[in-house]
């Protein structure tokens, strides 16, 4: 997940509430929601009681080709998050990044695609889904001490396959988007921006 300056806890909590309203699980606590949120592109959200069985659905929800993973990623607009990764209730991997960051700041969104790619391969889903148990202040103070090393492995991950796709122009906006936030915390409990700047700066420089 990767959090605007402004956003901490408050942020997870709007994260959390839009997940359960897609029926994205961010853990085992959405598993009561039906799953509106299906594999593929035009898959549709917003499901509205009509009359007799079942549901109507409204939205459509576009997604992309990733070029880093498999993995389904969708795009959402006025999203909370620059981007985030998540298993639905039936346990699948799903991606998600906002429409304006992915319009506005191409190599960066790379980035962000990459990042949240390696965050499904190193397994960080799905450990903080089993650990968290559902949404809420108390499970989300068993992964704070997961959290900082987790961007970090994702950082350096999505580094490595920049790499192999020859994108220096992504790696640099990375880096220059985290020292933007300084030695603020990139989002709650997560590195500083310097922390992780060094840390796209090693990555790249490793052979």
């Amino acid at each position: 997940m990767t959090n605007r300056p402004d956003f901490a806890w408050q942020s997870l909590q709007a994260l959390a509430l839009l997940f359960v309203a897609l029926g994205v699980a961010a853990g085992p606590a959405a598993a009561w929601a039906e799953d509106f949120l299906g594999a593929g592109a035009g898959q549709s959200v917003g499901p509205a009681r009509k009359t007799g069985v079942g549901f109507e659905f409204r939205r459509k929800l576009a997604s992309i080709d990733n070029p880093y993973c498999a993995i389904v990623t969708y795009v959402l607009p006025d999203f909370p998050e620059q981007a985030s990764s998540v298993n639905t209730a039936d346990d699948r991997s799903v991606i998600v990044i906002d429409a304006s960051t992915l319009k506005s700041d191409r190599a960066y969104s790379h980035f962000l695609l990459a990042h949240e790619c390696c965050h499904h391969t190193l397994g960080h889903t799905r450990l903080t889904s089993q650990r968290s148990g559902g949404v809420g202040p108390q499970p989300f103070y068993y992964l704070q001490p997961l959290l900082k090393n987790m961007e970090l492995d994702a950082d350096a991950c999505a580094i490595r396959m920049l790499k192999l796709t020859k994108e220096p122009d992504a790696i640099e906006w990375a880096r220059t988007k985290m020292l933007e936030f300084g030695n603020l915390q990139t989002g709650a409990y997560y590195p500083t921006g310097v922390q992780r700047a060094g840390n796209i700066v090693r990555s790249a420089a490793q052979e």
